[in-house]
């Protein structure tokens, strides 16, 4: 496999291009309710807004979308024959930026602040984040960054990357696995800004894993190494974002400055994306789960909670989007300050490759 592109070659060689009209009008899922006991509902149009009334014949009742089920890769899968690797999907009707475009100063938000490494006084930090900072947020929906989103889910909110017409991927940890083969729902949102939703959402459906990994007494070397699943969405977002392709990690990329990382962190309120590159990842450590091995990828790369499930990618010379090779899984690895932790191998693509053919 050839090395991919080097990040700061990607304004160069990375083609940027203009929109096309869209062939026809989109259908965006904007709002979805669960409703005990509505009698009738209607709507109400206000200046730019739509309301949806509902006459109900109680009040301070909860409704919640069911659970949806998710299935052991492991015992579904046989071993692939030949290339695992599967290729992006660029829309015509999005333009391509190498790199997001960076806020107007008039949208910017001021994060957590941190101390300098080196630097002593009598206060305390968030969390960790190795200095310079060199995240920013964006609200470029061009592809590819059209492609990533927010995952919420019932236990709180991580990051995810459409791989497929229908196919989502986030971490492992950040889905709320339940008894009996079912999971908490997962809805999500691409490039979702504030409370702008330019892509619509969708709900997951089913979900397909290595590991469950459970994030409750910390994140495990095994865990860390399978911190992927696919979620099988209900809306086929994929034709309105575009998808980026998967590929299994080499540790011959390690030490070069290849990738870039969005994901939503938490230090700006969850519900803005962050850019973070170049990116780097220093060494692997291989795990191996029903006969199949995968790597826990250590870096020191700007991440924080929230940011769990956000994809590593790179380009490729020829290639029409980017290729995802890890997932963001844990922080402080071993110490505080210490690495971060991604999840990648040949796994992952493998896995993505099996639930695009079953359920397309």
């Amino acid at each position: 496999m050839d090395a991919p592109l080097e990040f700061d070659s990607w304004r160069d060689r990375v083609e940027r291009r203009e929109a096309e009209p869209l062939a026809e009008r989109a259908s965006l899922r904007i709002a979805s309710f669960d409703l005990v006991d509505a009698v009738e509902y209607r709507l109400e149009s206000r200046d730019r807004s739509v309301d949806v009334i509902a006459e109900v014949g109680q009040v301070g009742r909860h409704a919640f979308p069911p659970r949806i089920e998710e299935i052991d890769a492991g015992e579904v899968l046989e071993r692939p024959e030949g290339e695992v690797d599967l290729p992006a999907f660029r829309p015509p009707h999005l333009a391509v930026h190498p790199r997001p475009d960076e806020l107007p100063e008039d949208l910017y938000r001021r994060r957590w602040a941190r101390r300098p490494i080196g630097e002593e006084d009598d206060s305390g930090d968030p969390t960790t984040v190795f200095q310079p900072d060199t995240r920013f947020e964006f609200s470029d929906t061009s592809y590819p960054w059209s492609c990533c989103g927010r995952v919420d889910t019932p236990g709180g909110s991580g990051s995810g990357v459409m791989i497929g017409r229908r196919h989502m991927m986030t971490a492992s940890h950040v889905i709320d696995w339940g008894p009996n083969n079912t999971a908490g729902w997962v809805k999500f949102s691409p490039m979702v800004f504030d409370t702008s939703e330019p892509f619509g959402f969708a709900y997951a459906t089913r979900i397909y894993w290595w590991l469950q990994a459970d994030a409750s007494d910390r994140i495990q070397s095994q865990e860390a190494a399978f911190d992927y699943v696919v979620c099988v969405l209900d809306q086929p977002l994929g034709d309105l974002t575009g998808w980026m392709g998967t590929r299994g990690y080499s540790t011959d990329w390690d030490g070069g400055a290849y990738w870039a990382h969005v994901g939503y962190p938490r230090d700006s309120g969850g519900d803005r994306p962050i850019y973070h590159g170049p990116g780097v990842m220093d060494s692997t450590v291989t795990e191996s789960t029903g006969g199949r091995d995968s790597f826990r990828i250590m870096h020191e790369n700007d991440v924080i909670p929230g940011q769990s499930g956000g994809p590593f990618f790179g380009w490729w010379d020829g290639e029409v989007g980017p290729h995802v090779i890890a997932s963001q899984s844990a922080e402080n690895w071993n110490t505080t300050p210490g690495p971060n932790a991604a999840g990648g191998g040949n796994p992952l693509p493998e896995l993505a490759r099996h639930v695009l053919t079953v359920e397309p």
